[in-house]
């Protein structure tokens, strides 16, 4: 049967071809994100035995899929997924940068700057412990040129020994909070809160054009004792899905 043959039977009375259904199962995998982050999907040999059907059967759903541009083949690579992966599938449940698991839009710049004070009372009650100095970390998370979220992060300076985080490399800096802290941490815990505070906390640009933002205070734990480091995440609320996956 020829991909318009199948065209035309699921547009009229005749019986859905098997491969419909496949199609059908496959969309909603990809719809709910359950393939590779990277967005390839498993080989033709066991996306078949996943979905129990012939080669043929499945060759015809991949092609359907193709031609609804959800997914493309790249020669002697595989078929990868076009379509972005629903990203409200899974959320902050996951143990991730929680800004770019609950913001709307595709961050494709991050601007980063800190300083380096003497401990406070609010640093020392954060961080669980009297730090001999403090990293202020803030970062402008970006969309096409405009500030889409904004976060303070609190980095006690023995965790920069440890980690071994070169101060003098900003690029140092962002890897550690944004993979290396994650890829470490053994859990974290998370308080949401509705912010009024406006747009004094992102400097910079404006954040939440009317001026209501969720915050997103996070604490990274790789020891049960304390955080590695202590995060402030400012989300516009008009541009925000804060969504946690409960089975």
């Amino acid at each position: 049967m020829t991909l318009e043959e199948i065209r035309e039977a699921i547009k009229g009375s005749k019986k859905l071809p098997k491969c419909v259904a496949v199609y059908d199962k496959l969309f909603k995998l990809i719809k709910d994100g359950e393939f590779d982050d990277t967005g390839k999907l498993p080989t033709e040999p066991e996306l078949a035995k996943i979905m129990g059907v012939s080669r043929m059967t499945l060759r015809q759903a991949l092609a359907l899929l193709q031609e609804d541009g959800v997914i493309k083949n790249m020669h002697g690579k595989g078929n990868f997924i076009t379509q972005p992966q629903n990203r409200y599938g899974k959320g902050l449940e996951t143990l991730q940068h929680p800004v770019y698991a609950a913001l709307n839009s595709e961050i494709d710049e991050v601007e980063l700057e800190f300083r380096i004070e003497p401990p406070s009372d609010y640093t020392t009650k954060v961080l669980g412990r009297k730090s001999t100095a403090v990293v202020f970390v803030d970062r402008w998370f970006k969309s096409k040129g405009e500030g889409v979220a904004y976060t303070l992060s609190f980095i006690p300076i023995e965790t920069v020994t440890e980690e071994k985080i070169d101060l003098a490399d900003k690029n140092s800096i962002l890897k550690f909070l944004e993979e290396t802290s994650y890829q470490r941490a053994k859990h974290s815990t998370i308080k949401i809160n509705f912010s009024v505070a406006g747009n004094f906390t992102s400097m910079k640009y404006t954040i939440a054009k009317n001026g209501k933002s969720w915050l997103l205070e996070e604490k990274v734990y790789i020891k049960a004792d304390f955080p590695l480091v202590h995060h402030k995440h400012y989300l516009p609320m008009e541009n925000t899905h804060l969504n946690i996956e409960r089975k």
